[in-house]
């Protein structure tokens, strides 16, 4: 495919418009009228041919991998609410990853690093095995500097490993990416790395138990991130000191600190940052049973969630909007979202975290209770049968 931003001279747009009317390539148009070409796989592999007998091959695979790399830090821009839609990019991750093949097999480490912005692209969408495969992908290759700008997104790409090794519970690979990234941080002086690295360590020590180092080293992140001016930073770490206060059971001081962080990603716009912090809203306004007040956290986020298309997140809500529905006796919709809960994290390969877990099996044994077995089956079969939009619209629906 080509973006026909590639196509702007008006001499190259009257070539493309004569192989369109001569059928050798196709013309649509995408989300948000956007014009795209392709061309049949026969006469793609031809014209690969073509370009290798005339020995052009190498100069416009490099072209290519320019091109998409350039595209890679539109979408780093897309994660504070900026640049190029998601829509549009999604289209691109069949030509991206093309390039990062290319760029594997010549070591390209520079180009690898700007295509590194389509690894959160994946993640956003939850596809959190190509996630990691992507990041992976990039972290293998032979970077050979110590350019600051390059050492930034490998803090970024640690980062995002990280986080993605935090939800497939592999905590040593996490703690050791974590240590990795919190080394070369302070040795570059880089306090946003400096913040997210200290925040993936708290999260390990916080998985294992140890609250105590956990709330070190969150205070240590929100300290590192007070100096970035990031507001996606800021919120980020706002959120971990959330999860200490939560854990302490100081209710009213973790929601002052995560309405602080969800008045920074409101006023960027970013949707994505929006989602993460109106479910834990979510599940703190249950606790003094604000039942109603709840709901319309996990409908805030389940309306961006659909848009963004996050498989594990989306069950994360869903698991709180289900624990609200059994608070106020709707045990039949509580155990279809459930199942759908379930069903998702088996899909991405994320299970529930065991801090999670106890909530969320008392949710379901008294939705058994509360409905005859046969009731309670039917239910749960009929969860595990929603696709993502069918889980959203019953959760937004008025069926109990």
């Amino acid at each position: 495919y080509w973006d026909v931003e590639e196509v702007s001279s008006q001499k190259t747009v009257l070539k493309m418009a004569s192989l369109v009317d001569a059928g050798l390539i196709q013309a649509e148009i995408a989300g948000e009228g956007i014009a795209r070409f392709s061309m049949l796989e026969v006469i793609r592999e031809y014209a690969l041919k073509q370009l290798r007998v005339a020995g052009d091959e190498e100069a416009y695979r490099q072209r290519h991998a320019t091109y998409y790399a350039h595209l890679g830090e539109r979408v780093a821009l897309l994660q504070s609410g900026q640049g190029t839609s998601e829509t549009q990019l999604v289209l691109e991750l069949p030509n991206a990853g093309a390039a990062l093949q290319w760029v594997e097999e010549r070591q390209k480490a520079e180009q690898g690093l700007r295509l590194a912005g389509f690894g959160w692209l994946w993640y956003s969408r939850g596809q959190i095995s190509e996630a990691q495969r992507w990041l992976e992908s990039i972290l293998s290759l032979d970077m050979g500097t110590q350019e600051p700008a390059a050492l930034r997104v490998k803090l970024e790409l640690l980062y995002g490993l990280g986080r993605i090794m935090l939800e497939r519970g592999s905590l040593e690979r996490a703690e050791s990416l974590g240590k990795e990234a919190l080394k070369l941080a302070q040795g570059i002086g880089d306090q946003a790395g400096l913040s997210n690295a200290l925040a993936n360590l708290g999260v390990v020590a916080q998985t294992r138990g140890k609250m105590e180092a956990a709330a070190i080293f969150f205070r240590e992140s929100y300290a590192a991130a007070s100096q970035t001016g990031s507001p996606i930073i800021v919120s980020r770490a706002l959120h971990h000191l959330a999860d200490i206060a939560m854990a302490q059971g100081d209710i009213a001081r973790a929601t002052e600190l995560l309405e602080e962080g969800l008045a920074n990603v409101r006023a960027i716009g970013m949707g994505w940052g929006i989602a993460m912090i109106t479910t834990p809203l979510g599940h703190l306004a249950r606790e003094p049973q604000n039942y109603d007040l709840a709901k319309a956290r996990y409908r805030e986020s389940l309306a961006l969630l659909r848009t963004l298309r996050h498989t594990t997140y989306l069950a994360w809500s869903l698991e709180g909007f289900a624990a609200s529905l059994i608070a106020e006796g709707h045990h039949a919709q509580a155990t279809r979202l459930c199942a759908a809960a379930v069903t998702l994290r088996k899909r991405a390969q994320t299970p529930l975290p065991s801090a999670e877990g106890e909530a969320f099996d008392r949710t379901v044994t008294t939705a058994r209770a509360a409905l005859d077995e046969r009731t309670f089956a039917r239910e749960w079969d009929a969860g595990t049968l929603l696709t993502q939009d069918e889980a959203i619209d019953d959760a937004l629906s008025d069926a109990k």
